[in-house]
């Protein structure tokens, strides 16, 4: 690479970015950037060449010898090159949540209706009990995460377990959310669940309100709560935010230490 005269141009392969160097009467060095560059990095870093260009002690003059300039201009391309890889290693962090504690409650919906555990048909049932029928009532194995970088202000992740092995889990079907009992034999596999992975289907994001009720929002599918129906002996199932004919509030009641 040589000077004609007191003028060259520098080009960087593969795009549109062109930037001309001269030299003025006083033997300053000047640049222009040609056409359109792709990105203000690219003239970023067309500047810093520069700039080293000029405070070249190896220079004589304005002459630079091939391998001065490559290696100028490749400081620069690496330098990107790394900035590029965290950047990217930045948006790809995934949220990992951690379960941290898990405790019982009693829960029952705004109408005093308590969930009761269907056993025939795997399913959970909102119902009105009284007197002798209050031991139907399922007492939720709540289980607490934390995600280490989240403040929480969607909810406190927690999964919903009933009795032994059977946990609450949420999934899309088709365009409506689906609330299933799963049984889960491997404890393990629900200490650590990525907001990426499958596992996340048994998360419920707990959000209580100012007056001692809370709803339980799909980690899995945002904008879908676990809800009951107004009339008695019904389905728990999932409904989407502002369904009216859904009672998504309920009210729990730690029971561990009775």
């Amino acid at each position: 690479m040589e000077f004609e005269g007191n003028y060259f141009a520098l080009e960087k392969k593969g795009t549109e970015n062109k930037m001309d160097l001269c030299c003025d009467p006083n033997g300053e060095l000047q640049s222009e950037v040609a056409q359109h560059p792709q990105s203000m990095r690219h003239v970023a870093n067309l500047i810093i060449a520069l700039q080293r260009m000029k405070n070249s002690h190896t220079a004589i003059g304005t002459e630079f010898s091939d391998h001065e300039l490559l290696n100028i201009l490749m400081d620069n391309v690496v330098e990107e090159h790394s900035m590029r890889r965290v950047n990217e290693g930045t948006e790809s962090r995934v949220t990992t949540y951690i379960s941290t504690s898990q405790e019982k409650y009693d829960v029952c919906d705004q109408f005093q209706k308590s969930w009761v555990l269907v056993k025939e048909a795997r399913e959970l049932q909102a119902m009105t009990l009284q007197g002798g029928s209050m031991h139907h009532k399922v007492q939720l194995n709540l289980c607490t995460y934390v995600a280490p970088g989240s403040n929480n202000s969607q909810g406190r992740p927690v999964a919903l377990g009933i009795g032994t092995d059977l946990y609450l889990s949420c999934s899309m079907s088709s365009d409506k959310a689906i609330l299933q009992l799963e049984e889960v034999k491997d404890k393990d596999a629900l200490k650590t669940i990525s907001a990426q992975g499958d596992m996340v289907r048994f998360l419920f994001l707990k959000r209580d309100s100012g007056l001692s009720m809370t709803t339980f929002e799909s980690a899995r599918v945002p904008g879908w709560f676990i809800s009951t129906a107004k009339e008695d002996k019904k389905p728990v199932e999932m409904c989407s935010a502002g369904d009216s004919n859904r009672i998504t509030y309920f009210k729990v009641n730690n029971v561990s230490d009775h």
